[in-house]
């Protein structure tokens, strides 16, 4: 009997347009996790800028799981998220077709930037759980848009303008609420279902002599309405957010109490770059432009641990909706994935492809996402080639440590050889002196 648990499955995209599927034997066997495919061609035209995830039923719903992937050109794909096969394809918005507000005019790689994904969501429809999720898009430019499928073409129900350099957003499906987050405007709430704004945060107080941060919101995530973190407010769904700065400040916002933040944390010394909620909703891993990745309690609103081994910045995080696992990449090109509990390494994965940094002057732009696939047990492969690669392990162990002691045995018997050669050569010029000197009494005896 195969009392095996489904493995464990991750999605990461890259510079080059293409997906890593990294995979364990296992949802046991963590320290198995390899990488098991890349879908996609590289080519830097067709580079990722994020993805979106999900399924109607959860992460054991593996027949709806859906895979959406905007490229560098704007338009958005939606792939099968168990087999990398494109089903549908969204073409990019038009610079200034939907913009209800007169924008300056753009040229160059700022025309072609503005119509890049910032933000990509999708929308399940609950009485229809066999169908398409509709798909919500925000693009750098300030354009928002919602497709939903249609008799085998995707329409564009609706959209509607929200501030331009957007940064980062995050759907809250409770509420239907949109948030956004950009550089030189506040945090604002927007209804998906009308476009309409709900709601207007303002940033921090200013300090003692007076100054106040730009406005440059780069990461934010929904708190749930269980959660509790909120202090003494009701907040119900939507309401609560939790919000990463680019001056290294952590936001925490309330829309039942005030436009102005609950609790704003300094941490570190780099922007904040991405976040991921543990399902409790009690804790968040954050991450940081200098490769730091920390838990912030919000019930204590204090940080409470730390990962450690990272090199470069932390490009996304990721939490399993039930497993304790966090999964991280970043800027050294390795996958990890760490416990939430203990905070220790379970595994480390090469991925090959450098994820793009920072350009100066430009908006940043998460290259390098990461995704929870759905997985169920017939994923796991079978039992006689799971021994295969445990004897292969084991015997790949084995020599490497035969090896090892083999070069330990040659380094300590270096010396040992080195004297012996210099003894024999002491010997060999002592026995030609002694010659010498015989040689030289017969010719004086002579």
């Amino acid at each position: 009997m195969d009392d095996r648990t489904p493995p464990l499955r991750l999605l990461c995209s890259d510079e080059l347009g293409q997906l890593k599927v990294v995979q364990t034997a296992d949802g046991t066997q963590l320290s198995t996790a390899a990488l098991a495919a890349t879908w996609g061609q590289p080519d830097k035209l067709k580079w990722i800028d994020c993805i979106a995830l999900g399924s109607a039923g959860g992460i054991e719903d593996i027949e709806t799981a859906v895979l959406a992937v905007s490229r560098r050109n704007g338009s958005i794909e939606l792939l099968s998220a168990i087999s990398g096969q494109l089903v549908a394809t969204i073409p990019a918005v038009a610079v200034g077709s939907d913009s209800q507000q007169p924008s300056p005019p753009q040229q160059g790689e700022e025309q072609a930037d503005a119509v890049r994904v910032r933000g990509l969501h999708l929308l399940w429809d609950n009485e229809a759980m066999g169908s398409l999720p509709a798909v919500l898009s925000v693009t750098q430019a300030g354009i928002a848009r919602l497709h939903s499928p249609a008799g085998g073409s995707w329409e564009q129900q609706r959209s509607w303008q929200v501030p331009d350099k957007v940064c980062c957003t995050a759907y809250d499906p409770a509420s239907s609420r949109l948030a956004v987050g950009c550089q030189g405007t506040e945090l604002r709430l927007f209804d998906v279902t009308t476009g309409e704004l709900v709601f207007a945060f303002k940033g921090g107080k200013p300090n003692k002599v007076g100054l106040v941060d730009r406005p440059w919101n780069t990461a934010i995530t929904f708190l749930p309405a269980t959660s509790t973190a909120g202090g003494t407010g009701s907040g119900g769904p939507g309401d609560r957010l939790l919000v990463g700065t680019g001056h290294h400040k952590v936001r925490l916002y309330d829309k039942e109490i005030g436009k102005r933040p609950q609790m704003d944390l300094a941490w570190g010394e780099g922007r904040v770059t991405c976040m991921a909620l543990e399902p409790s909703g009690e804790r968040c891993w954050l991450g940081n432009g200098l490769g730091s990745i920390e838990v912030l309690d919000l019930a204590a609103k204090r940080f409470t641990g730390a990962v450690k081994g990272l090199a470069g910045a932390v490009r996304a995080l990721a939490v399993h909706p039930e497993a304790p696992v966090l999964a991280s990449v970043g800027l050294d090109r390795y996958m990890r994935l760490h416990s939430t509990a203990s905070r220790k390494l379970l595994a480390k994965v090469y991925c090959k492809t450098l994820p793009t940094g920072t350009v100066a002057g430009k908006l940043t732009a998460k290259c390098f996402c990461l995704a929870m696939c759905p997985t169920d047990a017939s994923m796991l492969p079978a039992l006689e080639q799971t021994e295969e690669e445990q004897v292969r392990r084991k015997s790949g162990r084995r020599a490497a440590s035969e090896q090892q002691g083999n070069e330990d045995a040659e380094e300590a018997e270096a010396p040992r050889r080195q004297k012996r050669s210099q003894q024999r050569s002491e010997g060999s010029s002592r026995k030609q002196t002694d010659k010498r000197q015989r040689r030289r009494q017969a010719a004086d005896s002579d």
